[in-house]
């Protein structure tokens, strides 16, 4: 008799298949779950159970020191730790999202009008024209006023508020807003807090004139797109040109997502590289003709058999491999 899969298990194996999307709504899971013959429906009770199951692994395991093999990403967004970037791409992701929290506490620090004028900078990035700064004027609670145009020619009127707050936005205040809007006006808006359940279900009232919700951590990502109060450095690595029979010109060469993570353990550390093909792999921020060369490297000039001596993932069946695993025979 085949064994039952339990909801983590379920969790897990769709979370698994997902190569490209770093984490899905457990609504999505429970539907792809159902899809496979691996759930009899689903639900909002079954796929609350998934969600319900995954929260209690992620608090267990942090009781009892353990990692989880889930990752909460809030607001029913799940995804699985070993999809987590490692490595150099790891460092960038930690250094990005150190700087998004220091912009977070910037915006808490600015002077409410500055905020509101930074408001409508990001409007105008975001393709809204006619931008007016009214909340001097006390205009209904009402702070910022735009027109979005789509397609050239169909404008939106719309009416934006703004609050520098810690705490969540509840429903009374997206009600304020709407009670704000004249008619054929739409309602946007903006914290750097977030939104309680009730003020998303109110914003959210398909028989009320419609409130868009920007909660802080969406407006940081505005920001960092637009490069608004941001700067965005090019990570690059020189490569040596070798073909040059009279001097070794350095070159740059870019950072290639498309390569592959490998990692090793020496002397109780473990050690990250990527591997992009037998005659490029980078490690350390140099780049070496071949996985030998990195891995002699990382012994401080000890030789070794690279294709050995470095490992992978392997992304079919999540077991670990010897990098010569794929090497051309």
């Amino acid at each position: 008799m085949a064994k039952t899969l339990t909801y983590l298990d379920i969790a897990y194996k769709i979370l698994k298949q997902e190569e490209k999307a770093r984490s899905l709504h457990y609504k999505i899971i429970a539907k792809r779950a159902f899809k496979l013959g691996l759930i009899e429906n689903d639900d909002l009770i079954v796929a609350g159970n998934i969600s319900s199951a995954i929260n209690a692994d992620i608090r267990k395991c942090k009781i009892e020191g353990e990692e989880s093999k889930f990752i909460s990403y809030g607001k029913g967004q799940y995804g699985l730790t070993e999809n987590e970037p490692k490595g150099i791409f790891a460092d960038i992701r930690d250094k990005n999202n150190l700087v998004k929290k220091h912009l977070l506490e910037a915006l808490h620090a600015m002077p409410p009008f500055s905020f509101e004028e930074l408001v409508g900078e990001v409007l105008k990035n975001l393709g809204f024209e006619n931008i007016t700064v009214t909340s001097k004027s006390g205009d209904g609670g009402i702070d910022v006023i735009g027109e979005l145009v789509v397609a050239g020619a169909i404008k939106n009127n719309v009416c934006v508020q703004v609050k520098r707050w810690r705490n969540n936005v509840q429903r009374a205040n997206i009600a304020e807003l709407r009670g704000s809007l004249r008619p054929h006006q739409t309602g946007l808006f903006i914290t750097t807090s977030d939104f309680s359940k009730p003020a998303i279900e109110e914003a959210n009232d398909l028989y009320k004139a419609p409130i868009s919700l920007i909660n802080g951590k969406e407006f940081v990502d505005i920001l960092c797109e637009y490069g608004i109060g941001v700067t965005a450095e090019e990570v690059v690595i020189y490569d040596i040109d070798d073909e040059n029979g009279l001097m070794d010109i350095p070159e740059q060469v870019k950072v290639d997502e498309k390569g592959m993570e490998i990692f090793t353990n020496y002397k109780g550390q473990k050690h990250y590289a990527i591997y992009f093909s037998p005659t490029k792999v980078v490690y350390d921020n140099e780049v070496f003709k071949s996985p030998s060369a990195a891995g002699t490297k990382v012994q401080n000039g000890q030789p070794v058999n690279g294709w050995k001596f470095w490992r992978f993932i392997d992304e079919s069946d999540g077991k670990t491999y010897p990098l010569d695993r794929v090497r051309e025979k």
